[in-house]
């Protein structure tokens, strides 16, 4: 099970480096790190099968991004409060 949080749920402590894409709900607000980049919010929409690809959609833009776990991209979402 992932750590993220889906939108309707409590506000985050803290982010958390989200390993496991397949465990990233639909709909869940993450944080996208891909090297060279500045980091970007983000709304998660699928993985695949696999894991090593997770398809989200930039939050300022609504431009709809492919990442790949393979290239150093890492997902970081928001963790539940105690």
């Amino acid at each position: 099970m992932s750590a993220c949080l889906k939108p309707s749920e409590s506000e985050p402590a803290e982010l958390v480096w989200a390993t496991n894409w397949l465990g990233l709900p639909a709909g869940a607000p993450v944080t996208v790190r891909r090297p060279g980049r500045a980091p970007v919010g983000a709304t998660v929409e699928l993985a695949t099968p696999d894991g090593k690809i997770l398809w989200v959609r930039y939050r300022a833009t609504s431009e709809r991004v492919m990442l790949h776990k393979a290239d150093g991209t890492q997902v970081w979402c928001d963790a539940p409060r105690a």
